[in-house]
């Protein structure tokens, strides 16, 4: 029982992943650090606090960005080496765990990929365990 279904799902959120932390990077943290160079206040003070929030929040968007990246890359290689014919039990939970981290990042196209994905690849591993069974019968 070959896996395509799953592997698509989960390339296509692997890629998702990947291009969404791409944009977060190049995109969303660009437009927040040029945000905060262009801030203004009346006070020192108040100028130097705004360009450090901004900074911040600058830091924090390449950083999930890169996370992204590199969650995307290392999805890829999963969905790569899922195994045909082949219970898998490991990869499937981490897709769905994924899928359940995405949620919560409100990511809901990769959340519904990935649940999507482990979840198809749950239940072939009921059916190729039986069909492995039965192979081993006769």
């Amino acid at each position: 029982m070959n896996r395509n279904l799953e592997r698509k799902l989960v390339i296509v959120g692997s890629l998702w992943q990947i291009l969404s932390g791409l944009l977060t990077i190049f995109v969303y943290a660009s437009f927040i650090k040029n945000e905060g160079l262009h801030a203004s206040s009346n006070t020192l003070g108040k100028l130097e606090a705004a360009q450090s929030i901004f900074g911040s929040l600058y830091m924090f968007s390449v950083s999930f960005g890169m996370l992204f990246v590199i969650l995307g890359i290392i999805n890829l290689v999963l969905a790569k080496t899922l195994k045909d014919d082949q219970p898998e039990v490991r990869k499937p939970i981490w897709f769905i765990l994924l899928g359940i981290l995405s949620y919560f990042v409100m990511d809901i196209l990769g959340a519904f990929l990935f649940l999507s994905g482990g979840i198809l690849a749950i239940a072939k591993n009921k059916s190729i365990s039986k069909l492995v069974n039965y192979q081993l019968q006769n």
